[in-house]
């Protein structure tokens, strides 16, 4: 997808030898991607300019040579500032490769949980940015493989939270939660906030205020996002956008499409062309 005009250009690939991996590479001067999230590890690379990823709760401003990274479901944004030219790779690293590098590490918990989101370490920046090639150009090659688990083990290591740490949990905390299984379970079907107040015994107001407390959306635009996320692996597959948006819960195309760009950065179709597998 290319602009001329705003400057607005992406390319997408997905490594299909280590399950659907994501590799993005994009370059914007204008486009603002609206409050979401990943199911994925996402791993960012500013490669040139400042990226504004921040959102309501956060103030996430990345720089020239700097990473960050998001824990799955973790709500960010992506804008530039004022403006000027922003080019960045981002890596989509599936629960189960960040669980097989954990595996090597011979830890107490299953995954890591990162809690300083942006990291400036030149040599692991250049470490994390040189994986890029190999896992686009040589899918097939353990070599690529064994460099993307040595980068992520580094980045483990220096800068995760792995060890088991219970905290108090709230009565507020117990229905989001409650509220975010229910959607987990239901997303293919419309799930309206009576619904949600009926199944926890909160208020219409009270739940949206509680869930957004708790995980940084609302619970009909987490709902959206999650269908996203599902989408996605659906285009994988080479199935048909119509399709895809039957098979992930939206009533339509066009409905689907509309929020897919808002979330993605382009439509359905420029993602699936966009997949080198």
């Amino acid at each position: 997808m290319h602009d001329k005009k705003k400057h607005n250009h992406v390319q997408h690939f997905i490594n299909n030898t280590l399950d659907n991996l994501e590799l993005f590479k994009g370059s914007f001067t204008s486009h603002k991607f609206k409050p979401h999230f990943h199911e994925s590890y996402t791993i960012i690379f500013m490669d040139y300019g400042v990226g504004d990823y921040s959102n309501d709760s956060s103030n996430f401003i990345l720089s020239t040579g700097s990473i960050l990274i998001f824990n799955p479901y973790e709500v960010h944004t992506g804008k530039p500032v004022n403006n000027s030219p922003w080019n960045f790779l981002t890596m989509y690293i599936p629960i189960e490769i960040m669980k097989k590098a954990m595996d090597t590490l011979n830890l107490p918990i299953e995954l890591p949980v990162f809690k300083e989101n942006i990291i400036n370490n030149k040599n692991l920046f250049k470490k994390g940015k040189a994986v890029f090639p190999d896992l686009i150009y040589k899918q097939h090659h353990p070599k690529s493989e064994s460099l993307l688990l040595d980068f992520l083990k580094e980045l483990i290591v220096r800068y995760a939270y792995t060890e088991i740490h219970n905290e108090p949990i709230s009565e507020k905390f117990t229905a989001a939660k409650q509220i975010k299984e229910y959607i987990h379970t239901h997303y293919l079907e419309e799930v309206s906030t009576n619904d949600l107040s009926n199944l926890t015994g909160i208020s219409e107001y009270g739940l949206i205020k509680s869930f957004k407390q708790h995980y940084q959306l609302p619970p009909h635009q987490y709902l959206v996002n999650l269908r996203i996320e599902k989408a996605k692996k659906l285009l994988a597959e080479r199935l048909s956008a119509t399709e895809v948006a039957y098979q992930s819960g939206f009533f339509d195309q066009s409905h689907f499409t509309r929020h897919f760009k808002k979330i993605i950065g382009m439509t359905p179709k420029q993602f699936a062309n966009k997949i080198i597998i």
